[in-house]
C-alpha cells in the first residue's frame, strides 16, 4: 500500500485571484466593455458592460445648443402672445373709460346698447384669446416631441456603444451608479451635429391665429364731435 502524504503544517498556499473591473463602468477602455479579442475558450457569452443606463431628458432640452435654441423660440411665442394681450386689454380699458364718461349725454337705451356691445366683444376677445393660448400650447408641445424624435437616433447609437438593453430617465431610477448616466454623452453628440432648426410638425407656430384687431373706439353721441 501506498504511504500516506505526511501532514502539511498549513493550509496550501492559494494563487491570487485576478482583480475584477469595476461593474457598470461605461468608459470603453475599462475592462467592463467588450473588445475586439477573441472571446474566452470557454464559450460563455460575453456580459455587457450594463444591462441598463439612464439620463435626464430635460437637461438634454436645456443643455443642448438645439434645445435652447427651441426654448428660445417658445420664449419669444408666448412673449407675443403675452403682447397682444395686454394691447387688447388697455384698449378695452379706455374704450370702457370713455363709454363712462359718454354716459351722462347718452339716453339710458343708447348706453345700454352700447356697453351690452362692449361686453359682447369683449368675451369675443378673451375667447380668441384662449384659443390661441391653447393652440400656441399645442404647437410647442409638438415642437418638444420633434425635438425628442430627433434625439432618438443618437440613443440607438449609445445603446449600442455601450451594449446596454435599456435607457430610462433618471426621474424613474431609484438608485443607480453615477457612472451609468450618459446625459452628458448624448448633448455631446447633439452639439456634434450642425445646429439645423428642429424638424417641426404640419402644425407650426406661423399656424397660431393672427393677432387679434384692436377694439374700436366707440361712435361718440351727437354733439361730442
Amino acid at each position: 500500500l501506498a504511504t500516506a502524504a505526511p501532514a502539511q503544517d498549513g493550509p496550501p498556499a492559494q494563487r491570487p485571484a485576478p482583480e475584477s473591473p469595476a461593474p457598470g463602468s461605461l468608459v470603453p477602455e475599462s475592462p467592463g466593455f467588450a473588445s475586439d479579442a477573441p472571446a474566452a475558450t470557454s464559450g460563455a457569452p460575453e456580459q455587457p458592460a450594463s444591462t441598463f443606463l439612464f439620463l435626464n431628458q430635460e437637461r438634454i432640452l436645456t443643455d443642448s445648443e438645439t434645445g435652447r435654441k427651441l426654448l428660445d423660440e417658445e420664449e419669444a411665442a408666448r412673449d407675443a402672445l403675452r403682447g397682444d394681450a395686454r394691447a387688447i386689454d388697455a384698449a378695452f380699458e379706455d374704450e370702457e373709460q370713455r363709454l363712462t364718461e359718454l354716459r351722462k349725454t347718452l339716453s339710458s337705451e343708447e348706453f345700454r346698447a352700447r356697453a351690452d356691445d362692449f361686453d359682447a366683444r369683449v368675451v369675443k376677445a378673451r375667447q380668441d384669446q384662449d384659443a390661441r393660448s391653447s393652440s400656441l400650447a399645442q404647437d410647442l408641445d409638438r415642437r418638444r416631441r420633434a425635438f425628442y424624435s430627433s434625439v432618438a437616433p443618437i440613443l440607438v447609437k449609445l445603446l449600442g456603444r455601450y451594449h446596454a438593453y435599456a435607457i430610462f430617465d433618471e426621474s424613474s431610477v431609484l438608485l443607480a451608479d453615477d457612472s451609468l448616466n450618459i446625459t452628458g454623452a448624448v448633448i455631446a453628440e447633439i452639439d456634434a451635429q450642425p445646429p439645423a432648426a428642429v424638424p417641426v410638425p404640419p402644425a407650426t407656430l406661423d399656424t397660431v391665429p393672427a393677432p387679434l384687431p384692436a377694439p374700436g373706439r366707440a361712435a361718440p353721441a351727437e354733439g361730442d364731435q
